[in-house]
C-alpha cells in the first residue's frame, strides 16, 4: 500500500504546493476505457488516432483518465486521505497525450474557504516545463476528527514503513 498524507485545513496555507509525476500505460488506458465504457477508437487504435492527429505516435490517453489520476492525488497525497472532491474544472489538453508520456502535475492551495473547503490551482506540464493544461478544483480537506482516526490507524503504518 502506498503511504498517504492527511492534512487538515489548519495545516494548509495559501501557496502551499505539491508536485507529482504521472504517466499512463496502454494497459491503464484499456482498463479505464473498459471501466467507464469509453469505446472511442482513438484510445485503442493507432490508425484512428492518426486520423484525428496525423502525427500521432500511439493511441491517445483519455482526458478523463488524466483527470481521475489527478483527483486521486487529492485523496492520497495533497491534502491526502479523507479529502472529498467537490469540483474539478480542467481546460482541454493542449496536445495529445500518449502512453508512456510523463506529466508533471502541480497542486497549489489557492484559497482556504470556510467549512474546510480548499480551492486548488492545478498546473499540468511536460517534463521540460511546457504547459499542457491547467485546472481548478475545490475539495474538502479532512477535519481534525478524521485526522485523529488516520493517525491511529493509517499514519502509524506509514511512519513505521509497513505501508
Amino acid at each position: 500500500m502506498t503511504p498517504t498524507r492527511c492534512l487538515t485545513p489548519a495545516m494548509l496555507e495559501v501557496g502551499m504546493r505539491h508536485e507529482a509525476r504521472l504517466s499512463f500505460s496502454r494497459e491503464e488506458v484499456d482498463r479505464y476505457c473498459a471501466l467507464v465504457g469509453d469505446h472511442n477508437a482513438i484510445h485503442r487504435d493507432l490508425d484512428a488516432a492518426r486520423v484525428r492527429f496525423p502525427d500521432a505516435r500511439d493511441i491517445i490517453v483519455p482526458g478523463g483518465l488524466v483527470q481521475t489520476r489527478i483527483s486521486a492525488l487529492f485523496g492520497t497525497e495533497f491534502p491526502g486521505d479523507g479529502t472529498l472532491g467537490l469540483t474539478f474544472s480542467p481546460e482541454r489538453l493542449r496536445r495529445p497525450l500518449y502512453p508512456g508520456d510523463e506529466l508533471v502535475v502541480t497542486l497549489e492551495v489557492a484559497r482556504l474557504i470556510r467549512g474546510g473547503i480548499v480551492e486548488m490551482q492545478i498546473g499540468i506540464a511536460d517534463p521540460e516545463g511546457n504547459r499542457v493544461s491547467e485546472a481548478t478544483a475545490k475539495v474538502v480537506a479532512p477535519d481534525a476528527t478524521y485526522r485523529a482516526w488516520w493517525e491511529a490507524n493509517i499514519g502509524a503504518e506509514a511512519s513505521s514503513g509497513s505501508a
